[in-house]
């Protein structure tokens, strides 16, 4: 360690500036994925956007303009293959009497997270992102900006303070 003629330790300053500003950055990228996801510009970065439709919220609880945790969802593509195998396994039931009963219709359907909701009825159509592949879907809402916005300027702010630091130096 070494000791300047004012009396600072040069190494340590340097060291904890530097680290602020990797902390901060690290925090601001995790707030900016967190507002691109939630505004619905992770499109623009190459994310899986979709619009599901055919929505089922389960938390009744919900006041006016809250954000429900956990929707389900079918993507158009779902849609499609639900109808047809919808009208599969009721053209199977009419058979029933000659070849015995038809296996029961598989529905898939995406889970669906921070979803907005009015209170009383379902949304018609969602818009989400799905981050990874065969992942989970988080819809464009106000709350995930919201949640977003405490990491980004927490990052932001952490990150200048720690290039001042440096600066100062």
């Amino acid at each position: 360690m070494s000791v300047s003629a004012t009396g600072r330790t040069g190494g340590r300053g340097r060291l904890k500036g530097v680290s602020l500003v990797v902390g901060g950055a690290v925090l601001l990228v995790v707030g900016l994925f967190a507002v691109v996801t939630g505004t619905g510009l992770s499109g623009v970065v190459g994310m899986r956007v979709e619009t599901f439709g055919r929505i089922e919220c389960h938390d009744v609880r919900t006041e006016k303009g809250q954000t429900v945790w956990h929707c389900s969802g079918e993507s158009a593509a779902q849609q499609r293959a639900n109808a047809a195998e919808r009208d599969r396994a009721a053209r199977e039931a009419l058979r029933a009497h000659v070849d015995g009963m038809p296996r029961s219709a598989e529905i898939s359907r995406s889970r669906i997270l921070f979803a907005d909701h009015d209170g009383r009825t379902d949304p018609e159509t969602i818009t989400a992102t799905q981050v990874f592949d065969g992942g989970r879907w988080y819809a464009h809402s106000s709350m995930l900006v919201g949640y977003g916005m405490i990491p980004l300027l927490l990052g932001a702010g952490t990150a200048a303070w720690g290039g001042y630091l440096l600066r100062k130096r």
